[in-house]
């Protein structure tokens, strides 16, 4: 199976998004608000990048039907 540019753009931003998620002391050790906005944007955005990509992805891949057995 090949993979498409959508896929490899769509695999790029995810993990940059995670890897930001995941930088210790970003935001501020005890800086709540910061925390709450850091997460909605990040995690948020994750989230929204996986859906849009799935439904790119899909419409350039169909999925294949399994075939009912008798």
């Amino acid at each position: 199976m090949k993979i498409t540019k959508v896929e490899k753009i769509w695999l790029l931003i995810v993990v940059v998004l995670y890897v930001i998620y995941n930088i210790p002391g970003f935001p501020k050790y005890g800086d709540s608000f910061m925390c709450l906005v850091s997460g909605l944007i990040l995690v948020g955005g994750i989230w929204v990048v996986i859906y849009i990509g799935m439904s790119k992805v899909y419409k350039i891949q169909k999925l294949k039907e399994e075939e009912e057995e008798d």
